[in-house]
């Protein structure tokens, strides 16, 4: 809390140790998750809001994490070639928002969605897997925000 992410970073660890119920661990977890993404390491602090969820099936913040991680990485991850292509990041957010079971937060991600003169002018389809490049690296389901 007083922005000593080193020793909090310790006393989480340590605490992990110690955690005896899932939901103690991935707590734990998502505190480590949140002093990564504080350090800017946006890839571990996925990665442990990925254990965190492994360790607590029933914790859906760190899918809401996760997506909060990939809805914010629009300006980081586009190229400005296509803006079909840059809004893919919305994609992966809305699936981790799924996963959280967060409608509000879907359907702002949903809003970002490629258009479907977007996905036109790219020669895409609705349905396609596409890569989302930068740090996220995972696939998704093409889908548009609606009809404009």
């Amino acid at each position: 809390s007083n922005d000593n992410a080193a020793k909090g970073e310790e006393l989480l660890k340590e605490a992990l140790t110690i955690a005896t119920t899932p939901a103690d661990k991935a707590e734990v977890l998502i505190g480590l998750g949140a002093i990564e993404a504080k350090k800017g390491s946006k890839s571990g602090a996925r990665d442990y809001y990925l254990q965190a969820a492994k360790a607590d099936a029933a914790n859906k913040e760190a899918y809401e994490k996760i997506g909060a991680l990939y809805m914010n990485s629009f300006g980081e991850c586009s190229k400005k070639k296509s803006l079909a292509e840059d809004r893919l990041v919305y994609l992966a957010a809305y699936e981790m928002y799924a996963r959280a079971g967060n409608g509000q937060k879907m359907a702002q991600a949903k809003a970002q969605f490629p258009s479907v003169a977007e996905i036109f002018e790219l020669n895409w389809k609705e349905g396609e897997t596409k890569s989302v490049n930068c740090w996220i690296n995972e696939a998704v389901t093409l889908k548009t925000r609606g009809k404009e």
